[in-house]
């Protein structure tokens, strides 16, 4: 299981919103302020999630919990958004360019529209991925820590 911290933000009646923010290995190097991938990645990077997860705890917004989703369901992801995109973009302009032997310019268009159904395809997949079964499940409520002034 891969494990992370997230916020509480809004209750309901079946679950709660949470958002994480994301943990990227450029915030740790000394350079990432002059580094091209440090800039590239601060810039790009989402600064939180945000997303909904059924569960019968009593949460009040602000408290921390720990999230984990198993690597399983990660992979699997993954493999959606990065492999099966390039795959069908593959196959199109192959089928385009030696089965069909369209011009260069129509080889290219059949590529993107491979790759754009695979984005589709994986976000169908997601979308009914997540109705099926809870991904994300709540390990634990870590306590408050209240510090007071005198």
């Amino acid at each position: 299981m891969v494990e992370q911290l997230a916020s509480v933000v809004a209750t309901e009646t079946n679950g709660v919103w949470l958002t994480t923010t994301p943990v990227t290995s450029c915030n740790a190097c000394n350079v990432s302020d002059e580094c091209g991938t440090g800039i590239v990645a601060k810039t790009l990077t989402p600064r939180q999630h945000r997303f909904f997860v059924t569960t019968e705890l009593r949460l009040l917004p602000g408290e921390q919990v720990k999230i984990a989703v198993s690597e399983q369901n990660l992979v699997q992801a993954a493999l959606m958004v990065y492999f099966l995109p390039l795959v069908l973009m593959l196959i199109a302009s192959l089928v385009a360019s030696h089965s069909l032997q369209l011009a260069e310019g129509w080889v290219m268009l059949a590529a993107l529209f491979g790759a754009s159904l695979g984005f589709l395809f994986a976000r169908r997949f997601g979308q009914w991925q997540q109705q099926k079964s809870e991904q994300i499940h709540i390990l634990q409520i870590l306590p408050q820590l209240a510090l007071q002034q005198t």
